[in-house]
């Protein structure tokens, strides 16, 4: 009888560990990335990868439309390389979209890929260019941007619902 009782008393507590790794397993993209830091350059709070990329302004809400300026710090041939490109990537879905808007706020309002070349020095980086930014949904975007179609790196920020 001690010996049957043994028996499943461990498989009891095996069968219990398994649920509780099972449990405490998250396989959820989302909640395993941490957006970018904030850092601050010439007294600009950006969202950044340090001494590579950032990017000013508001918070991001889900689906509206609104100004940002993006910070490049690099050498100057990589830095004139055309286009500029945006790939927007939900992490919870793994969805890419264009967030890239031209002609915001008309009747020819456009969702596009790129833009083009950069602008000079601005911010204490080395060149810079304004956007138009509207991403879809809310949760964890992960922003990829690419320079001449070469990868230059990628800023991962949290978009919020838009507050009614």
């Amino acid at each position: 009888m001690t010996l049957l009782m043994s028996k499943r008393t461990l498989l009891f507590m095996l069968i219990c560990i398994a649920l509780v790794g099972l449990i405490g397993c998250n396989t959820d993209k989302e909640t395993a990335m941490k957006p970018s830091p904030i850092f601050y350059s010439n007294d600009s709070p950006m969202v950044e990868v340090k001494g590579r990329l950032g990017i000013l302004g508001p918070d991001f809400i889900a689906n509206q439309v609104n100004k940002y300026m993006w910070h490049f710090w690099g050498t100057k041939e990589e830095l004139a390389l055309k286009p500029f490109r945006v790939e927007a990537i939900n992490m919870r879905m793994n969805e890419k979209v264009m967030a890239l808007v031209t002609n915001s706020g008309t009747p020819r309002e456009e969702h596009v890929w790129e833009y083009s070349g950069l602008g000079g020095p601005n911010n204490g980086a080395d060149a810079h260019i304004p956007s138009s930014l509207q991403l879809p949904s809310s949760g964890q975007w992960q922003l990829n941007t690419y320079l001449g179609g070469k990868f230059f790196g990628a800023i991962i920020v949290d978009v919020m619902e838009k507050n009614l």
